[in-house]
């Protein structure tokens, strides 16, 4: 993971994928406090078998459509795994989400890169999209 700035309060952020401690306080200090979080919060759904991953994405999924434009740069990044994660685990459970990243998940659902179709990021904008 990388190093976070000195400006982000570090107790947020989990630093392993066990530190539910973290995690709790994240969710403690609620939205708006954890904005200059959310990249790094993000990172922590790349994989949903870490402990820290279902609790966050739970969080995450409850800010809604504010978490729209760190959303944005996971889809439109490399990582198929974390697309599809992020769309199923974050995107779907909030409606407002959903529609604020729409335009995003119907090119996804239509033109999507052989790597994203190889993770079934295709399948999961689509599902989103309902």
């Amino acid at each position: 993971m990388p190093a976070p700035s000195p400006l982000i309060p570090v107790a947020l952020i989990p630093a392993h994928k066990h530190d539910l401690d973290a995690v709790q306080a994240a969710i403690a200090a609620g939205w708006p406090a954890v904005l200059p979080l959310l990249p790094a919060l993000l990172e922590w759904v790349q994989d949903m078998n870490w402990p820290v991953a279902t609790p966050l994405a739970s969080f995450l999924a409850s800010i809604g459509a504010p978490l729209a434009p760190a959303v944005r740069q996971v889809l439109d990044g490399d990582d198929g795994i974390w697309k599809t994660n992020v769309i199923l685990q974050v995107v779907m459970r909030s409606p407002a989400l959903r529609d604020a990243l729409a335009a995003n998940l119907r090119r996804l659902a239509a033109h999507p890169s052989a790597s994203d179709r190889a993770e079934e990021v295709d399948q999961a904008a689509l599902e989103a999209l309902g």
